[in-house]
């Protein structure tokens, strides 16, 4: 499918249409300005929680729905009413809701019963009312699976979930308090199976992916894998107790009818946000980014951190402001296969990259750590998660780090040298832009119940987190560009 773009001249265009002053010195040549951080600018802590419980009981922000259209519209509101120019990308794509799943078993001997469902595999598929029924077979545990004799099947699958092997993907430049030990390894609540297509073309009628080593609790509403395309087979996870009793059940003739009805709009329309605001050169940038959708309070609340810093930068005096803010606000995290996101931004603008000295992405605000104890029981640790800061650049990392003190953030500040640069923040890294992508990832950040997680976030975190990003854009915007750059 095609994407139609329609970015207004106020935006990129309008770096050359607003009335800069042409006399001032441009590249490394800049004047200095102050570069302190003015507390009393920056938007209350009550301020920015009201939009935060305001915006999670909207429900998930799925890329396009009724909720993320009334989130961007919002934050374009908010973003003008400080003064920022704001300019649209329209997209479309066939966005799917699910609206009612389950599974029913029908065992050879002993009673039916329905099974707990913990969540749907995203734009997995979808059935009629009744649901497929077919006999339930084991097809083994990532990633090994057996896929002959599916035709016509339920298949059930195991899912351990992967390791993200933290020492072999980084190198950390520093920490936050530095007292801290970084994790060398995580094992976060994501769907380890990326692809259902070999079972849909084994003639399987149906797929259950059964969790194995994280709690019910930890799983439940768990919106993983995103960003895949049409998988054309419904899948649906369930719990690890559910999926022992599914896999003793398995082969001895056991029926199972997987329901899952969802709906899919044609060429929904779903709009990415770009605000800009000038500064004295016209030929340097910083963006700032992140992305609006997603199925929580936390994995899309970045915006509100921009909103925030956005209303901050507008009421320091312009010429205060060496460079010019560019900030894409962009949607498709959620929906990759119709939507680029950042993607498109780096393709369509080609101006804007070489012009960007740096580049901040903000994701995933005031997130409290909680993790499954040593008897998989889902709570919180009372510690906040791990801001994983990423970045290839000592110089961001340094000014990161001296931006950290003082502040309320566990960060760890890491060279991603094996691969790792996760988030928002990566195409503009490999463009070539020292980008620092600050990407906390704890176990809910994919979870999309009603109440979006809120009770799982930290307003006082959050304030701070903020605090931490307006300290480190005025260091960037007072370091010449070249040194920026040094590796």
């Amino acid at each position: 499918m095609q994407w139609a773009a329609s970015m207004p001249a106020v935006a990129w265009d309008g770096l050359k249409t607003v009335p800069y002053n042409d006399n001032a010195p441009v590249g490394d040549g800049l004047q200095a300005v102050p570069s302190a951080f003015r507390p009393e600018l920056l938007p209350s802590k009550k301020e920015i929680w009201d939009q935060q419980v305001w915006m999670a009981k909207l429900g998930p922000k799925y890329t396009g729905n009724k909720a993320h259209a009334t989130f961007v519209e919002f934050l374009a509101t908010q973003l003008q009413s400080h003064g920022v120019d704001v300019a649209r990308e329209r997209y479309t794509l066939p966005r799917w809701d699910a609206r009612r799943w389950e599974i029913a078993i029908a065992p050879v001997s002993g009673s039916p019963f329905n099974a707990a469902v913990t969540s749907y595999f995203p734009y997995s598929g979808q059935t009629p009312p009744s649901g497929v029924t077919g006999e339930l077979v084991f097809a083994g545990t990532n990633p090994k699976f057996a896929l002959d004799g599916l035709q016509g099947k339920v298949a059930l699958i195991e899912c351990p979930t992967n390791t993200r092997e933290f020492a072999n993907l980084y190198k950390v430049w520093g920490l936050h308090p530095a007292t801290e030990t970084f994790p060398t390894a995580t094992r976060p609540a994501r769907g380890p199976v990326g692809d259902l297509t070999p079972f849909q073309k084994a003639g399987a009628v149906g797929v259950i992916l059964a969790w194995t080593d994280i709690s019910d609790a930890n799983a439940a509403d768990q919106y993983t894998p995103f960003s895949r395309p049409p998988q054309n087979i419904p899948a649906l996870y369930v719990g690890r107790d559910t999926g022992a009793k599914l896999r003793a059940l398995a082969g001895s003739g056991t029926k199972a009818t997987v329901v899952l009805e969802a709906d899919v709009f044609p060429d929904t329309p779903t709009e990415t946000l770009v605000a800009m605001l000038p500064g004295v050169s016209r030929d340097e940038i910083i963006i700032i980014n992140t992305h609006t959708d997603g199925p929580n309070a936390t994995e899309e609340n970045g915006a509100l951190g921009i909103v925030a810093l956005a209303k901050y930068f507008s009421r320091i005096p312009r010429h205060d402001r060496k460079r010019t803010i560019v900030c894409p606000l962009t949607t498709g995290h959620f929906a990759g296969p119709w939507v680029p996101s950042m993607r498109g931004i780096i393709t369509k603008y080609p101006d804007l990259i070489k012009k960007a000295v740096a580049a901040v992405t903000v994701e995933h605000l005031g997130c409290e750590e909680w993790m499954d104890d040593a008897v998989t029981k889902y709570k919180a640790t009372g510690k906040h998660e791990w801001s994983v800061a990423i970045t290839p650049s000592k110089s961001m990392a340094d000014i990161l780090i001296e931006s950290l003190q003082g502040s309320q953030d566990r960060a760890g500040v890491v060279n991603p040298v094996n691969g790792g640069f996760l988030g928002e923040g990566a195409g503009l890294s490999r463009a070539g832009i020292p980008t620092i992508g600050y990407i906390p990832q704890p176990n809910y950040l994919l979870a999309g119940p009603a109440d979006g997680c809120i009770e799982k976030l930290n307003a006082d975190l959050m304030h701070s987190q903020i605090q931490v990003f307006a300290k480190l854009i005025h260091k960037i915007d007072a370091m010449p560009a070249g040194q920026l750059k040094k590796t």
